[in-house]
């Protein structure tokens, strides 16, 4: 008995036509017939679109498909190309159709296989605090996420949601220990057909003299690219596919882009344009966005001056309570002398007064 069943199931299910659609572009649905007098489009028990008496029947024709649908022209269809063509597709338009054609002696039926993919066309991915955030939306079907880091990092978090036409938002937070002064996140956003990648990198720059130095912004040969260097405001725009470049007034005897390999020049820079450069090169599947800090020596060197002062500052300091407490101790000593001095000549002079005032009586005594 199950083998009957699959014995009849096969020959409709191997001669169906499988059509992938692009989700809100156009999608033709093709079906050929020579009995051209009747033809009825048919998703289920939906009316999807129907032609007869020489022209379209939408009357009854099903509400999601009103204004979206269309056949050929007439002299696509008298030559038994009755094929659909659905405009604005969506993730609703999935399923198995059915192309019914008859005239008024026999009919036939041709079954088509629909189904929707939403390109991943943009993936942004952004450094919170002690997490990665890896975020794209509006994909068909769910897609996979996938990490790769320098220095590792922990399992991501993710989390999937789906939006009133049927897309899937996905959010991947990947969690990072310790955050190094250089670093690069690779995180990819993958269907069954297409994938996309951002990657965002942390490098440190060459420097080639005082206020002169060099880095690079990943490019490719083989994709066009659009890139934009930014610091504060937008520095540098290229394009590769029209070699179109722009780089702003202020900045134009500062900046020096080599194409070919991405590598950019900034020289003579100000204290105020020392500091986090930021450059974004994007693709149709690729997407690097590089961060360049560029160390302010005006700052560094004015850290070291105060704390060259502070020290000295503590040293006097520290020199003048010495002198001080010796001083103190010197003059404690001499008063602690002088005290005993006094002390020890006192009884002295007493006995020398008594004496002599003995003697001057013994004196008048004799006499």
């Amino acid at each position: 008995m199950k083998l009957f069943f699959l014995l009849w199931i096969l020959p409709v299910t191997l001669g169906d036509t499988h059509v992938t659609c692009i989700y809100s572009e156009e999608c033709m649905l093709p079906c050929k017939s020579t009995h051209l007098d009747i033809i009825h489009w048919y998703l289920d028990k939906k009316a999807v679109h129907s032609f007869f008496r020489n022209q379209n029947q939408l009357d009854y024709q099903h509400e999601d498909y009103k204004g979206r649908t269309s056949l050929l022209s007439e002299s696509e269809i008298k030559n038994g190309n009755v094929s659909l063509l659905i405009r604005n597709i969506r993730v609703q338009d999935e399923g198995r159709y059915r192309c019914y054609a008859a005239d008024d002696k026999t009919s036939d039926e041709k079954y088509v296989v629909v189904s929707v993919k939403a390109l991943v066309t943009s993936v942004d991915i952004t450094l919170k605090d002690d997490s990665v955030i890896c975020t794209s939306s509006g994909v068909y079907p769910e897609p996979k996420v996938l990490w790769s880091s320098d220095p590792p990092a922990m399992e991501p978090l993710n989390t999937v949601s789906r939006t009133e036409d049927h897309l899937f938002t996905v959010t991947s937070q990947l969690k990072v220990d310790v955050i190094t002064d250089t670093y690069t996140y690779n995180c990819s956003i993958t269907t069954k057909d297409t994938h996309y990648t951002a990657s965002l990198k942390q490098q440190a720059p060459s420097e080639l003299s005082e206020n002169e130095f060099t880095f690079e912004c990943p490019v490719t040969k083989d994709f066009n690219y659009s890139l934009t260097l930014s610091f504060s405001t937008t520095i540098l725009t290229y394009d590769s596919k029209t070699s179109m470049k722009f780089i702003s007034e202020q900045w134009r005897d500062k900046v020096t882009f080599h194409p070919e390999n991405g590598t950019i020049k900034l020289s003579h820079l100000n204290k105020e344009q020392l500091g986090t450069y930021r450059c974004e090169s994007t693709t149709a599947q690729y997407r690097y966005i590089t961060q360049t800090k560029l160390p302010s020596r005006g700052v560094e060197i004015a850290y070291i001056i105060i704390s060259v002062i502070a020290a000295i500052i503590i040293i006097i300091i520290a020199i003048v309570f010495v002198v001080n407490r010796k001083k103190l101790s010197e003059k404690l000593s001499r008063s602690k002398n002088t005290s005993a001095t006094k002390n020890t000549s006192g009884p002295g002079n007493e006995e020398e007064i008594t004496l002599t005032n003995g003697n001057h009586a013994n004196a008048k005594s004799c006499g």
